[in-house]
């Protein structure tokens, strides 16, 4: 693979409580030099993020609603993601209702993932099931559910509850196949990671930005071009 090839499969982030704009600024300077596809930042940074448009080529934003608990009512669910795609977002990432999954209320979850859908259209939707909180069962069943919503891609995490394991993308596989891409976030930190899940049937991932610098870093070291 290129290094164009490989920063074309990452979403770069600083979605942290405690990220900075230093951090997105670190994110932004390298969109210079790489072409990740989309930058995340928490919501009240992003009037910051999009006067850069004017300097960087083709930089793309994302959005998130219900990050990262997804507990929110539906109808803040639903605030967010309009004022998220009439500012200006690209794509948006939102948590599922994982309490009301566990729950067994899986109609009220993709009703939420079809509002939203409708929301944000044409916008990509990719939804986040937090597959480290739930049993394998919960997984193909959340893997199930935002295909049959008609999500644009099923989204392992959050990055805040843990790392996405190999396991967890069988598990999802073995529900759906290849009928809804797959965005893999959380514990993705080296190249080889990154090859190994994309092997897997992974097309996406989210990366907090110093792992997606390291990543890259990696290949160059590799003597990849």
């Amino acid at each position: 693979m290129t290094i164009k090839e490989i920063a074309s499969m990452i979403d770069i982030s600083a979605v942290r409580a405690e990220s900075t704009w230093d951090e997105i600024e670190d994110i932004l300077q390298a969109t210079r030099k790489y072409p990740f596809i989309c930058i995340f930042s928490m919501p009240s940074m992003l009037d910051r993020i999009f006067p850069y448009r004017k300097e960087i080529p083709n930089l793309r934003i994302g959005g998130i609603v219900g990050f990262p608990s997804g507990g929110e009512t539906l109808e803040t669910k639903l605030f967010e993601a309009k004022q998220l795609k009439e500012k200006g977002c690209d794509e948006i990432d939102m948590v599922l209702n994982i309490g009301k999954l566990k729950s067994g209320f899986l109609e009220e979850v993709k009703a939420e993932i079809e509002q939203i859908k409708a929301v944000v259209s044409p916008l990509p939707l990719k939804v986040i099931m937090e597959v480290v909180l739930l049993t394998d069962e919960e997984i193909a069943t959340a893997a199930r559910i935002i295909r049959d919503a008609g999500a644009s891609f099923a989204k392992t995490g959050t990055g805040w509850a843990g790392a996405t394991t190999e396991h967890h993308i069988e598990v999802i596989k073995a529900a759906v196949g290849d009928t809804i891409p797959l965005k893999v976030a959380g514990g993705v930190r080296s190249l080889d990671t990154l090859l190994k899940m994309r092997d897997m049937g992974v097309s996406r991932f989210g990366i907090g930005y110093k792992s997606a610098l390291h990543i890259m870093q990696e290949a160059e070291e590799r003597g990849w071009v």
